[in-house]
């Protein structure tokens, strides 16, 4: 079974944040834990930047952090 992953804009509409807001938080190395998938075997345009749900709520948790939706 496959772990679900978010993406940069899906966590930042969890947030209610723009998605620019959660790019720079990863640029200073703040925020949850994220992973990059290569460009090879998927098409152009495809978000490469996905977030790993259970480190998305561990950092929710961690952090008093209480999502949109």
């Amino acid at each position: 079974m496959t772990e679900p992953y978010l993406t940069t804009d899906q966590l930042a509409a969890r947030w209610g944040l723009k998605p620019a807001a959660i790019k720079n938080q990863r640029a200073r190395n703040i925020g949850p834990t994220y992973y990059t998938i290569p460009r090879i075997g998927f098409p152009a345009g495809t978000p490469r930047v996905r977030y790993s749900l259970a480190q998305v709520l561990a950092f929710e948790e961690a952090n008093s952090i209480t999502p949109l939706n």
